[in-house]
């Protein structure tokens, strides 16, 4: 659980876009955040999780779709969601955030 608000967040990577994809190429709707039954809903995901000593930091926050959060779950620093494999990588500049990469 994050302290942070999606649509907060949501709107200041965003902007006014109601539509995007995640890492994984999964679309997401804006307007699904609150319906679990949607295969659109963005969810707030840890890169590196809370369980892994990760830390509830935006430069630790990305939004993804349902399916890939539940996908990656408390993996890290790789895993594997919608069939395609990815890594957590340190950002440079910070201290606790992380940046995902696809592994080619």
């Amino acid at each position: 659980m994050s302290k942070f608000d999606i649509v907060d967040i949501w709107r200041d990577r965003y902007g006014d876009s109601n539509e995007e994809y995640d890492h994984a190429g999964r679309k997401m709707l804006i307007s699904a955040h609150t319906n679990p039954n949607s295969r659109y809903q963005p969810t707030i995901d840890h890169i590196r999780p809370l369980s892994k000593g990760g830390l509830d930091v935006l430069e630790n926050i990305e939004i993804c779709n349902r399916y890939t959060n539940f996908e990656k779950g408390d993996k890290f620093p790789h895993w594997k969601a919608n069939g395609r494999r990815f890594h957590a990588e340190k950002m440079k500049n910070t201290s606790h955030g992380y940046i995902v990469v696809e592994d080619k």
